[in-house]
This record gives C-alpha cells, structure tokens and sequence, in this order.
C-alpha cells in the first residue's frame, strides 16, 4: 500500500483500538451497501422478449378465456 492515500489511511486505522475499528467498519460497509443499492436500477426495456419463445405458438386470447374458465 506504500504511500497511496489507502497506505497511510490503514497505518492510522492500524493505531485505533477493536472497538474504534468495529464501528469504523459499521459506517463504511452502510455507506457502501447504500451506494451499492443507488447504482443497481432495474431497465425492464433490457428484459423485452425474454420468454417469448414459451408463448411463439399460444393465442393470448385463447389462453386468457381458458384461464378464466378455470376460476368458475
């Protein structure tokens, strides 16, 4: 780590004591689980098609009256 800004964060994280380190810890995995969660978004135009190929030869009407069908 030499002396990049990490190296000389670790030698005065070596220095604190358990607890000091526990909590340090704490708030650095919440701050990274949180951004982790801001940068995961969900595009559902990526997921176009997929499936299709389960419905290629079924009427969407046909299968929606059958379905109701069922309910009586």
């Amino acid at each position: 780590m030499s002396n990049s800004k990490a190296g000389v964060l670790y030698k005065e994280i070596s220095q604190l004591n358990n607890n000091e380190k526990i909590v340090l810890l704490s708030k650095l995995m919440t701050e990274i689980a949180t951004n982790i969660k801001k940068d995961i978004r969900v595009n559902f135009y990526n997921i176009k098609g997929v499936g299709k190929e389960i419905w290629k030869d079924i009427d969407a009407q046909e299968y929606v009256n059958k379905e109701r069908e069922s309910w009586e």
